[in-house]
């Protein structure tokens, strides 16, 4: 879904496009080995993201971020919907900066995902229930949940 900058195509795309570009072998090989689900450039952002069924419930990410021409950000996220509720709890924290170095960024790409495989439900912020929420507005319970399926379910070492 883009942002509304009728220009985005013509001008961001193709910069985003080059600047990933130099390090698609690297993302793509990452969401293989791992059988994660790639999104580029969500509402015509600037990064990568790479979905996933969390084990424990929810929806896993990996967003890599362009930060400078050399470099991009990297931001370990999860998420569980409870629908009833209308509330979404999640943990993420801070990216790590990451050079464009091949071997750099795949290790760094493993260890955020060993890591969020690894954290427990505990470890989630409690989201504020959202009372203007579209998702009662959008689909039933058993639409809302089948939603999930959508992501792969990761391979884990």
């Amino acid at each position: 879904m883009p942002n509304g900058d009728p220009d985005w195509g013509t001008k961001e795309h193709p910069m985003l496009e080059a600047f990933f570009g130099k390090i698609s072998d690297v993302l793509e090989e990452f969401a293989d080995d791992h059988n994660l689900l790639i999104e580029k450039y969500f509402h015509q952002g600037n990064s990568w993201s790479f979905l996933f069924r969390h084990p424990k419930g929810g929806i896993g990410k990996i967003q890599v971020q362009k930060c400078k021409e050399d470099q991009v950000k990297i931001y370990p996220i999860w998420w569980i919907d409870y629908y009833e509720e209308n509330r979404r709890d999640s943990k993420h924290p801070n990216g790590s900066k990451v050079s464009l170095e091949r071997d750099e960024l795949r290790k760094e790409l493993d260890k955020l995902f060993r890591i969020i495989i690894s954290w427990a439900k505990e470890e989630l912020e409690i989201g504020s229930p959202n009372p203007n929420s579209i998702w009662k507005k959008t689909w039933n319970k058993e639409e809302f949940e089948k939603q999930d399926e959508q992501y792969p379910i990761p391979k884990i070492d």
